[in-house]
């Protein structure tokens, strides 16, 4: 498929102008043009590939100028996109929903040998199970109705790395704790719940979420201790001696679980209701998995359903990174970095918008969104060669606007 793009996509357009705080047009266009080439080029973007590619695009060291030098207000740009999104929730979601507030962090990898680009460190990755070199992005989710749209997001540094770049340090759980406080809860919502990992799981973080009205779902760490019969016991050690065959049964999305529940103290956290739950599988059980619940009229099955829901920012990730090159970026200084992964938050926010606004054409998938986006503009790249040549317009003419080499 031609990865040409002739002109910016007008949905594109109309969003941008919607979240647009008053850039000029040069910034304007810019922006568009590195959100089109994102979607378009996905994973191995480039600014090279962008400027190759956008027939309306400056060279590479003008792009690269305007993610470094432009004196544009990314915060503000930021800022837009939030209301942008709290208007449409605001509008489009009914009393009887739930939403769901999900918390996580992200790394992106690079290469041990990379040394230029600035604010680089060693970040625990989840997935490699140890520390690798990499940038670490923690984010905010939200899951409500038809929309699963990414919210909030800030990197994370470590106290040495911001003594070195001259910031305040914030840990993980103060981002979140940031996150919670500054979440606008969509006006006809009742029900908020915060969703979490193990790792994030932590009485501050319930404190928080409670302070705000919001209840909170998340992993517990299996060396927490809790209480069953009075008796001080690790959940591991408890779920070791455990036989699912014995445990209640619930089924969740076509899955069936063996259950244990507990409510009381687990570790410092007071009175909250614990799952031991074990997936089942055709030759016995998953590992078991542990929830932790502040919500204790919630039942068993309830409680896995709306945990489940946390697997959406795991989702995200795999967006951002496989069909827009959230990790991609070759760029050297912070600022240009931070307002790349900005960049990266607004394409999916406009292709989450399209997805689901989209009536005639319903996609379930922003992957679905993003095939779609790219028909379009081969749509167009066709369409443009098929009226030159009725023109008879020159091939090297054509070849010249197209940046392609006669």
């Amino acid at each position: 498929m031609p990865t040409t793009i002739l002109n910016y996509n007008e949905e594109i357009i109309n969003f941008l102008e919607d979240v647009n705080y008053g850039m000029n047009e040069p910034q304007f266009n810019h922006l568009a043009t590195i959100i089109e080439g994102i979607i378009n080029i996905g994973d191995k973007v480039s600014i090279s590939k962008i400027a190759e590619n956008i027939v309306k695009a400056k060279d590479k060291s003008c792009i690269s100028r305007f993610l470094s030098n432009s004196p544009w207000d990314d915060e503000l740009l930021n800022s837009n996109r939030l209301a942008y999104i709290k208007e449409l929730l605001n509008n489009e979601l009914c009393s009887d929903d739930i939403g769901f507030l999900v918390i996580d962090d992200t790394v992106n990898r690079k290469n041990i040998r990379t040394k230029s680009m600035e604010a680089l460190d060693f970040h625990y990755s989840h997935s490699l199970g140890k520390p690798c070199w990499s940038h670490c992005l923690i984010t905010s989710h939200f899951v409500g109705g038809a929309y699963s749209v990414p919210l909030q997001f800030k990197p994370y540094y470590r106290d040495i790395k911001c003594d070195e770049l001259g910031l305040p340090f914030q840990s993980k759980t103060d981002i979140a704790k940031e996150f919670i406080q500054n979440f606008d809860k969509p006006s006809k919502l009742k029900k908020i719940y915060i969703l979490m990992d193990s790792w994030y799981t932590s009485n501050s973080l319930i404190d928080e979420a409670l302070s705000e009205n919001y209840h909170l779902i998340g992993g517990v760490r299996s060396n927490r201790n809790f209480y069953p019969n009075g008796n001080k016991i690790k959940i591991s050690e408890f779920a070791n001696n455990l036989d699912p065959n014995t445990l209640d049964s619930v089924t969740v999305k076509g899955k069936e679980y063996k259950v244990y529940r507990y409510q009381g103290n687990i570790a410092q956290i007071d009175n909250k209701v614990l799952l031991i739950s074990f997936e089942a599988r055709k030759d016995g059980f998953e590992k078991p998995v542990y929830i932790l619940s502040t919500d204790t009229a919630l039942d068993n099955r309830t409680i896995i359903d709306y945990y489940s829901v946390r697997w959406n920012i795991e989702t995200s990730y795999q967006y951002f990174k496989e069909n827009l090159g959230l990790d991609q970026y070759r760029i050297r200084s912070r600022i240009s970095i931070e307002r790349y992964f900005l960049i990266c938050f607004l394409a999916y926010t406009f292709l989450e918008v399209l997805r689901v606004s989209n009536k005639v054409l319903p996609f379930k998938t922003i992957g679905e969104t993003i095939i779609h986006h790219k028909n379009e503009t081969a749509k167009r790249f066709i369409r443009y060669i098929y009226y030159q040549a009725r023109q008879n317009v020159p091939l090297k003419n054509i070849y010249n606007l197209l940046k392609l080499p006669a």
